[in-house]
């Protein structure tokens, strides 16, 4: 059995754990930064922070200001995502035992649906003081977890208001109320703001379509985005000409009207840059789109700087370098216009590949044959990939090949093969390619491709 380090049992431990209480109130605790990274006293002592909540659930009495102020101090500490699951677990267990209904599958409590739930016993003062504090814990998977975590906060909602509480309908309405109504409220002769950062919503309304009113838009979204706003949102835009990015396929949305109005004012490039640096977050999401249109934030502005001028190109960069290329494929849609925009350069290039190497597989676009088949274009592709590894790997990257076993250069070979096809297509259409090319022209396509090994 392995010796840990740490402990995790309660029993026999109750001193030492209300001395880690203390010092999670008083602000003295530390981290160990050891997987599973239990709690650290002054003294020495490690304990692993489930137990220590687990401790702290079945000693203190409910009482909704005091659960949230040491829950508050301990996502301040070492955040949201380092105790989610434990609070979720002991408030759920907490819940089960309060009310009759609630039952507990294997995963999660609900209430059944066969149950009729009409007539509903009014709930009294404890309860709905606990019934707050699941809202509160709802509201922070929304404000401080990954987008997906939606799912778990509206499973807690629904028993909210299934047993009975209206306040559900109350956040709905004016958000938790912890951020000023100068930030979240906003109405003039041509713009009208509305933000709920509860359900992660921003409204956005121009009564006139001028720089003046979509430099008042874009200082609102900043405003809240420097607040405690969740990171996964959703904008939604009115105005009487709604125009749409240059860009063909990208879904008709609140973000892509703001931003394709907005960048017609040089003035404002400024102020969308910003929003672009607070909102540019791997693992968010914009809360309006799914599916193959998934985006994260800033997406919208990017592309639209990024067909502005060449200063925007490390934006695009930066931009690729952190989406999630997993579960992300919406950039796709903006490469050609890129392309169509700025052609093969030395600088454009550069932007071109991490576009490729943002996502898992680049769908091939008959239209980039011609771009990348002229002698400047092949020679800026051999440079390329000969020095694949300096241009387009981090050092971050190298790292993680090395501790994982994997060989660098093979690395870049097969990213490389990834871009030729994205470039060119299938490997067996390069004999009707190279027919079109010149001598020189061809000598350069054979030193793109990589020898079978």
């Amino acid at each position: 059995m392995r010796e840990l380090n740490y402990l995790v049992k309660i029993e026999g431990n109750e001193s030492l754990l209300e001395r880690f209480i203390e010092a999670i109130e008083n602000g003295t605790v530390k981290v160990d930064k050891a997987y599973p990274n239990p709690y650290l006293l002054d003294t020495g002592e490690k304990f692993l922070l489930g137990k220590i909540i687990e401790y702290f659930f079945t000693t203190r009495a409910f009482s909704k200001d005091q659960y949230i102020a040491f829950f508050e101090k301990l996502r301040k500490l070492n955040g949201f995502d380092s105790y989610y699951y434990s609070l979720g677990k002991q408030t759920e267990e907490l819940v089960f035992n309060t009310f009759e209904r609630v039952k507990k599958g294997k995963y999660k409590i609900f209430i059944p649906k066969t149950e009729e739930n009409h007539s509903q016993p009014d709930l009294s003062e404890d309860q709905k003081e606990l019934l707050s504090f699941l809202c509160y814990l709802a509201v922070s998977h929304i404000k401080y977890g990954p987008s997906y975590a939606s799912v778990t906060a509206n499973e807690y909602f629904d028993i909210v208001t299934e047993l009975g509480s209206d306040e559900v309908e109350k956040l709905k309405k004016f958000g938790t109320g912890k951020l000023p109504k100068e930030l979240t409220n906003y109405k003039d002769s041509d713009f009208t703001a509305k933000a709920n950062d509860v359900f992660a919503t921003i409204n956005i309304k121009l009564n006139d379509e001028t720089e003046e009113s979509y430099g008042k838009a874009l200082n609102f979204v900043n405003a809240l985005l420097e607040s405690d706003f969740p990171k996964s949102y959703e904008i939604a835009f009115s105005s009487k000409n709604k125009e749409l990015l240059p860009v063909k396929g990208l879904p008709k949305c609140g973000q892509n009207y703001l931003f394709a109005g907005a960048v017609k004012y040089p003035n404002l490039h400024k102020s969308i840059l910003e929003y672009i640096n607070l909102s540019k977050k791997e693992y968010e999401w914009y809360n309006n789109l799914e599916d193959e249109n998934c985006a994260m934030p800033s997406t919208f502005a990017v592309f639209a700087l990024g067909l502005q001028d060449e200063k925007y190109f490390e934006t695009l960069i930066d931009y690729y370098k952190t989406v999630d290329e997993e579960h992300q494929s919406i950039q796709a849609k903006f490469t050609s216009v890129f392309l169509e925009k700025f052609g093969v350069t030395k600088k454009s290039i550069r932007v071109y590949i991490n576009a490729l190497l943002s996502m898992q597989e680049h769908p091939h676009n008959k239209a980039f044959i011609a771009y990348f088949s002229a002698e400047n274009s092949l020679k800026l592709l051999l440079d390329s990939k000969e020095n694949f590894a300096a241009y387009y790997f981090t050092d971050q990257d190298i790292k993680e090949y090395s501790d994982s076993g994997n060989d660098t250069q093979e690395m870049a070979d097969y990213c490389w093969g990834s871009i030729m096809y994205t470039t060119f297509g299938q490997s067996k259409g390069f004999t009707k390619i190279v027919k079109e090319l010149n001598e020189e022209q061809r000598l350069i396509f054979e030193k793109l491709q990589i020898a079978d090994k």
